[in-house]
C-alpha cells in the first residue's frame, strides 16, 4: 500500500515538472511581448583612426549598428559603450606587450547617432553620458519624441540564483528584418568582486535587458574588461577571458545609479 502511495506521489510530481516549465516559458513570452518595443537599434557613424607607435597610418569612416534599451518615456536610452565607441576597447585589446614604437591603437569618434524605433522611425540622438568602467553609454533624442516611448523601469531589480533561467530581449538588425528576439539563458556564475555581475551560460550581445520569469528586470548586458597584461601567443584560444574580456549582466540598480547622473547634469 505504501509503495503504491509513493509511486502515485512521484507520478504527480514528475507530471508537474513539464507543466511548470511551460508556465515559465509562457511568462517569459509575456515579458517579451510587453517590452519588445523598448528594445531599439542604434546606428552610429564613426571616424576611425589607426595608429602605430603614435603615428597615424590609416583613417576611415565606418558605421556600426547595436542594440539598446529605452529606460525613460522621454527617450533616454542605454547601450554598451564598446558598441557605441569600439575604438577604446580594441586599443586595450591590442595595446598590451610589444615595444612602444610598434604598439597599435584605434581611435573612434561617433559623428552621428540615430535611434531606430520598433516602428521603423529614426530619431537623431546625442550622447549624454559615458561610463568606461561599466561599459555604459546613455543617449537621448535631440528632439523630445511627440509621444511617450515604451520604456523599461530599472527600479525594483531582481537577483537571480545560479542556474536560474533568464530571458534576454533583443532585436535583430537589417538582415533579420528588425524583428524582436527573445533568448533563454541560465545564470552560470555570480561575481561578487569588484562588484556584482551575473555571467550567463552562452555567448550574448550587449545593450539588451535580462529578466526573470516573474517579470523583474535583472540588468543590462555589457562587457567587463580588465588589462590582461602580456598575452601569450595562444591566449585567445581559451576564449575572450584570455584577452581580459567577458560578457556580463550589470545589475539594474547599478545602471539606474549611473542614469541618475544624466538628470543631475541637466540641472
Amino acid at each position: 500500500m505504501r509503495r503504491a502511495i509513493w509511486v502515485g506521489c512521484l507520478t504527480v510530481v514528475l507530471s508537474a515538472v513539464p507543466a511548470l516549465a511551460q508556465d515559465q516559458r509562457g511568462a517569459m513570452r509575456d515579458i517579451s511581448t510587453k517590452w519588445q518595443n523598448a528594445i531599439v537599434n542604434v546606428r552610429v557613424s564613426l571616424k576611425v583612426r589607426m595608429s602605430v607607435g603614435g603615428r597615424e597610418v590609416q583613417s576611415m569612416d565606418d558605421t556600426v549598428e547595436a542594440v539598446a534599451t529605452v529606460i525613460d518615456p522621454a527617450g533616454l536610452t542605454v547601450m554598451s559603450l564598446s558598441s557605441l565607441d569600439p575604438g577604446a576597447m580594441m586599443s586595450r585589446l591590442m595595446g598590451g606587450g610589444g615595444q612602444a614604437d610598434q604598439k597599435m591603437s584605434i581611435a573612434s569618434e561617433p559623428t552621428d547617432v540615430r535611434i531606430r524605433l520598433a516602428d521603423g522611425k529614426e530619431l537623431p540622438a546625442t550622447i549624454v553620458l559615458r561610463d568606461q568602467d561599466l561599459d555604459l553609454a546613455f543617449i537621448r533624442p535631440t528632439t523630445k519624441p511627440a509621444s511617450a516611448l515604451t520604456a523599461i523601469s530599472l527600479a525594483d531589480g531582481g537577483t537571480p540564483a545560479v542556474l536560474e533561467d533568464l530571458v534576454v530581449l533583443g532585436r535583430l538588425g537589417r538582415v533579420g528584418g528588425w524583428v524582436p528576439s527573445s533568448i533563454l539563458y541560465s545564470v552560470a556564475a555570480i561575481m561578487q568582486r569588484p562588484r556584482t555581475f551575473f555571467v550567463l551560460n552562452g555567448p550574448v550581445g550587449t545593450g539588451m535587458p535580462a529578466f526573470q520569469s516573474n517579470g523583474r528586470i535583472v540588468g543590462l548586458l555589457t562587457m567587463r574588461q580588465i588589462d590582461p597584461g602580456r598575452m601569450s601567443m595562444f591566449g585567445m584560444m581559451g576564449g575572450t577571458e584570455g584577452a581580459g574580456l567577458i560578457s556580463v549582466v550589470l545589475p539594474a540598480a547599478d545602471v539606474l545609479e549611473i542614469a541618475k547622473q544624466v538628470d543631475e547634469k541637466d540641472k
